[in-house]
């Protein structure tokens, strides 16, 4: 049955800051007996496209993905969204923007560097080339690359001080372009915010009133598992989905197992995606 089926619907690849490719993923899927995925890139779907485009011969649910970030409460939240039109101007319009308030900050973080190093590095950094399928993004495999930091801990430490900050659009303006491109939206791992905190049932109202279809219940961010039922039952009372997933970067961050936690596809609640991408046709399920 379809219920008993293993679910992850949180996973990049090196087209944002994982290490796979579409035959990595999909041998990973194998390996770790996932039935049902989604690419979660973050601000990108590139990969989406090309795995839509591709013919696959698998016995897998595909949901087309994304992981959007916004500005809330002065910090960056995340929102996984699904079954979006994935040709809608103004969700592109939104991923470029997001791509562009990153690309900006990252070159204010070597501008940061020359300063802090007493180094002439912004010219180079232009020159560089970066390998996606190390994972991790251009700045962070420049500065470890020339011996600046030692990894991506090592790069949030020396920049904590900076006063440059990623601006993002705020969740209920993403969430209502994601919904006028016909997808869902879900607040992901809500235990990544306020150091695995859970998040207080007011702060999840004010989600709601901005419009959020679910909260992603399952994540590594929990502090125990047990944790994951606190959002489950705040869903279940609000008309929520739930949703769950490994926010798995490949080899880039090795502690995040791809299908950890260990879910199926009962132990969460996408009825209303399955239900709109089966009428849509925009997956197939067992082909």
């Amino acid at each position: 049955m379809i219920n008993n089926k293993k679910v992850d619907l949180h996973i990049h690849t090196k087209a944002s800051d994982g290490t796979w490719n579409i035959n990595e993923l999909l041998n990973e899927l194998q390996i770790n007996k996932i039935s049902i995925f989604s690419i979660t890139d973050h601000d990108t779907v590139q990969m989406v496209k090309k795995f839509s485009q591709t013919d696959l011969n698998i016995e897998k649910v595909f949901i087309p993905g994304i992981e959007i970030s916004s500005t809330f409460d002065a910090k960056e939240f995340h929102i996984t969204s699904y079954g979006f039109d994935i040709q809608n101007k103004d969700l592109l319009n939104l991923i470029n923007y997001n791509k562009k308030v990153r690309n900006e900050f990252n070159n204010e973080i070597i501008y940061y560097f020359e300063k802090l190093f007493n180094k002439n590095l912004i010219n180079k950094y232009y020159d560089y080339q970066n390998d996606n399928s190390r994972g991790g993004w251009k700045a962070l495999n420049f500065l470890i690359d020339y011996n600046l930091i030692t990894g991506i801990h090592d790069l949030f430490d020396k920049i904590s001080d900076m006063e440059e900050k990623m601006i993002f659009l705020p969740p209920n303006k993403v969430i209502d372009i994601v919904h006028k491109a016909e997808g869902f939206t879900f607040l992901a791992h809500p235990g990544a915010y306020y150091d695995k905190e859970l998040l207080d049932k007011d702060f999840l109202i004010e989600w709601i009133e901005m419009g959020i279809d679910g909260i992603e219940a399952y994540s590594p961010y929990l502090n125990k598992l047990n944790d994951a039922k606190y959002y489950i039952e705040f869903c279940k009372s609000n008309d929520l989905m739930i949703s769950g997933g490994s926010d798995s970067h490949g080899s880039f961050i090795k502690k995040r197992k791809i299908g950890k936690p260990n879910i199926f596809l009962n132990d969460i609640n996408i009825n209303k995606l399955l239900n709109k991408l089966k009428e849509g046709d925009i997956i197939e399920f067992n082909r």
